[in-house]
């Protein structure tokens, strides 16, 4: 897969399910893209994502690492459905205004995938950090290949 077909895999608009619902990704507004091997993630400052101290809530930053993660196996493994296992993170920081995070594979397996990620604030300076274990799993008949929620 080249960058440019995984730009718009990653990228695409965000597409409502026949529900008529968003993704939760989609719902937060994360605008994701690829760089060589590596998936890119961005985030707005918005203010129902932010804790009571005004920074981005914990679990907003989760989010961020997860899915930037599940973007890099999908660079990896184009069409790839896969579930998180497990999720190690570390938060070093606070962040207001935009996020920008990098996922990158570490280590593959038949059944298992092994990723980091990293988020930095608009200053570049880092704010958390994660690695985690991916299971894949067969894709479900109507599933989106592009959705990187919990069920990453």
């Amino acid at each position: 897969m080249n960058d440019s077909t995984m730009a718009a895999s990653l990228a695409e608009p965000a597409t409502v399910f026949p529900t008529g619902r968003f993704t939760f990704q989609e719902f937060i507004g994360l605008e994701r893209w690829a760089e060589g091997e590596l998936a890119r993630i961005r985030l707005q400052h918005r203010a129902e994502l932010m804790n009571y101290l005004g920074h981005f809530h914990g679990g907003v930053l989760m989010t961020v690492l997860d899915a930037a993660m599940a973007g890099a196996i999908r660079i990896c493994s184009p069409g790839c459905s896969m579930v998180t296992i497990d999720m190690a993170t570390h938060f070093m920081g606070t962040a207001r205004g935009e996020l920008n995070a990098v996922g990158r594979v570490l280590r593959r397996t038949r059944n298992l995938c092994f990723c980091t990620a990293e988020i930095h604030n608009e200053d570049g300076e880092l704010v958390a950090s994660a690695s985690g274990s991916f299971k894949y799993r067969a894709a479900e008949a109507g599933s989106r290949s592009t959705d990187t929620s919990t069920t990453t």
